[in-house]
């Protein structure tokens, strides 16, 4: 028994183990993401409520949300007048998935005003300086702050006005000043402007659906965006252009801005529904026959249009009347030129027109911005800085009573009339929603002045007006003398003469 177990023994030692080769590696799962599980229209629901940051995430994990996600991570083109900006635009333009995916182009048309070195000194403001000056600000006391509180607030503004502005070394500010200059000279230089335009009108013949245009320029059709600030901080300045056509070097404001953005919306047969521009330069208007006719064309389907011109405005804010030039303005709008633009548009839902200054005469009158025309869907109209007569006002309010539901006046003249005469014809004849009254309404003799802070201010006559414009219109509605009795109890014997004792209406 024992030689044999010697023997098997002999035999284990002899035979090699089986040595066990090492398991090779398998191909790994696909694990579908439980995103990936759920319909199109869930995860389309779900890009709306998340950052960029988070669909670029998402869509590296996600088969599904990758090509949903980019529709969310670029539905608008931002435009700046910087060089980076541009490369941009045409990068994205280049993208063959990208740019299908914009919907909206927003160019923030500010420049930074020119400026000599010294004067660029001058204005230069630290972070901690600015971040002080808007702390102040949100303490500014009211109209009817008591006299000590102006006193401290005037103190604490002194004490900063006399403060240094920034900390920064010799070699920082020659750094930012070679920023400054570079961002002026491609802002500023013909040639760079020419090929800027035609960059714009290229690029948009790749977004196929962009169906909003935005030029901005003075905070007018959007605040200033914090991209625009961080764009322009190497150059450690923040005063930006002002319409001055008396400056011949300077063209006049947004003027190749917003004309890029309509020409390259009829190069690319664009259909947009919104157009949003101002401040603009009314000299916009005062394009070649064929330049004029592609502008119309281009805004043939808009449903919602808003105009803000700019007149002129001499330097560092000076708003004095030779600067001016608005009876260049009004002579040129005589022939026609804003009503052809602003007519082109049959399907307006919502217009809004407006200028900068009213002084020394009136920039238009609205029958040069509307004439006869009828929109057979408007909702929305908004006056700024227009002159109209009685007669001319109340025929439009007729002309769209149908549909007609918001109504905004700010600073309007009225060249012959009488303003309660005129809103109580319109009363007659509208049912609105909304009605607000803005700025000073003159008339002939006196004016209804609603200019907050103004000496003549009466926020209860604003109140009154804007509420007898309320509920469905009516021929037996009481004339708005016997409205503001009723719901503005007064002594005096009507609200439409004026009473200088008092100095209410």
């Amino acid at each position: 028994m024992a030689k044999n177990n010697t023997r098997h023994a002999a035999t284990d030692l002899r035979r090699p183990k089986a040595v066990r080769k090492p398991a090779l590696p398998s191909a790994p799962k696909s694990i579908d993401f439980p995103i990936d599980k759920l319909p199109a229209e869930l995860v389309h629901m779900i890009c709306v409520y998340l950052k960029p940051t988070e669909i670029a995430n998402l869509r590296l994990v996600s088969r599904l949300a990758a090509p949903i996600g980019l529709q969310y991570m670029v539905p608008e083109v931002h435009l700046i007048l910087a060089k980076d900006s541009f490369e941009q635009l045409k990068t994205l333009a280049e993208h063959p998935i990208a740019s299908k995916c914009v919907t909206s182009f927003f160019f923030e048309a500010d420049k930074l005003g020119l400026l000599l070195r010294k004067r660029w000194e001058h204005i230069v403001t630290g972070p901690q300086y600015i971040a002080q000056v808007e702390e102040l600000h949100m303490r500014h006391p009211c109209p009817h702050a008591s006299d000590r509180s102006v006193r401290t607030f005037n103190r604490e503004a002194s004490k900063m006005s006399a403060a240094p502005r920034h900390h920064y070394t010799e070699e920082q500010m020659d750094h930012a000043f070679e920023h400054y200059c570079d961002f002026t000279y491609f802002q500023q230089g013909s040639e760079e402007a020419a090929v800027q335009e035609k960059e714009v009108v290229e690029a948009m013949k790749h977004f196929p659906h962009v169906k909003e245009l935005t030029m901005s320029t003075q905070c007018c059709a959007r605040i200033r965006t914090s991209r625009l600030r961080k764009t322009f901080e190497p150059a450690f300045c923040t005063y930006y252009e002002i319409d001055n056509p008396r400056d011949t070097k300077l063209e006049p404001l947004g003027l190749r801005q917003m004309r890029s953005l309509l020409l390259g919306a009829y190069q690319a047969g664009l259909k947009v529904k919104a157009l949003h521009c101002g401040v603009v330069s009314w000299r916009i208007l005062k394009q070649d026959t064929e330049t004029f006719a592609r502008m119309r064309n281009s805004v043939s389907n808009l449903k919602n249009l808003r105009l803000e011109f700019a007149t002129g405005l001499g330097q560092d804010d000076d708003y004095s009347l030779e600067e001016l030039e608005i009876e260049s303005c009004a002579s040129y709008l005589e022939a026609g030129r804003l009503r052809d633009f602003v007519t082109a548009a049959p399907n307006l839902e919502h217009l809004r027109i407006g200028f900068q200054f009213n002084e020394p005469t009136w920039p238009t009158h609205l029958k040069y911005v509307v004439g006869e025309h009828h929109w057979p869907s408007l909702k929305t109209f908004e006056l700024k800085m227009i002159a109209t007569s009685e007669d001319d006002l109340v025929s439009f309010c007729s002309r769209h009573a149908s549909t007609l539901k918001s109504l905004y006046l700010s600073s309007i003249g009225l060249l012959d009339g009488d303003w309660f005469s005129a809103f109580n014809k319109m009363r007659k004849i509208l049912t609105l929603d909304s009605m607000v009254v803005l700025g000073r309404l003159e008339g002939l003799d006196e004016g209804l002045d609603f200019e907050v802070g103004s000496e003549e201010y009466c926020p209860e006559l604003k109140e009154g007006i804007e509420a007898y414009f309320m509920g469905p219109c009516s021929s037996d509605k009481s004339s708005l003398d016997e409205f503001l009795d009723s719901y503005l109890p007064n002594s005096d014997d009507t609200w439409s003469e004026w009473d200088s004792s008092d100095g209410w209406w």
